[in-house]
């Protein structure tokens, strides 16, 4: 099995309140470890995992506030609905399925970009992608149904075989020994 590498989430870059944050990080990791004992080589590979550890924190902090603020979505678009029977709160149910769908529609978002990103890397290559779209387009190799020269057709894989037989002895002029 491959081992699974971690990608960046570049909806984090967009933000400027998290790119703010990885900022003032890098800033006091480079305050704090710049030193004369330590090499600038040192410093600057480590500062490659400070920072991937900066953004895992940060993803998953925001994966964790959005599945949050869904479930209440979801469970406030319930109460809405069971209330909406008896008393008016159709405006208030209207706004939870806007949000709910602004949720969804980021995640979905996210998801064509990755896909569409996954799609132009492995576009032009011969491998486990272009096989498997391939074996979709393929045509069955076994024939089921054949329809005879007398115009009936016949499913028995024995008189289908005889049909190819003789067709094809007629079309190269074997004789039968």
């Amino acid at each position: 099995p491959t081992r699974r590498t971690r990608r960046l989430n570049d909806t984090l870059l967009t933000d400027i309140v998290l790119r703010d944050q990885i900022t003032q990080t890098l800033t006091s990791y480079f305050a704090e470890n710049e030193t004369d004992d330590v090499s600038d080589m040192t410093i600057w590979e480590a500062h490659k995992s400070v920072k991937q550890g900066k953004l895992i924190q940060l993803a998953s902090q925001r994966k964790r506030e959005t599945s949050r603020l869904m479930t209440d979505l979801i469970d406030q678009i319930n109460t809405l609905e069971t209330q909406h029977q008896v008393k008016e709160t159709y405006k208030e149910l209207l706004e939870a399925r806007k949000q709910l769908h602004t949720l969804l529609l980021k995640r979905h978002l996210r998801h064509l970009r990755r896909s569409k990103g996954f799609f132009y890397l492995h576009a032009n290559k011969g491998g486990k992608l272009l096989a498997h779209i391939l074996r979709g387009q393929q045509q069955p190799a076994q024939v089921y149904r054949l329809k005879r020269q007398g115009g009936t057709s016949t499913q028995h894989p024995e008189e289908i075989a005889k049909e190819f037989l003789n067709y094809y002895s007629s079309l190269y002029n074997t004789h039968k020994q």
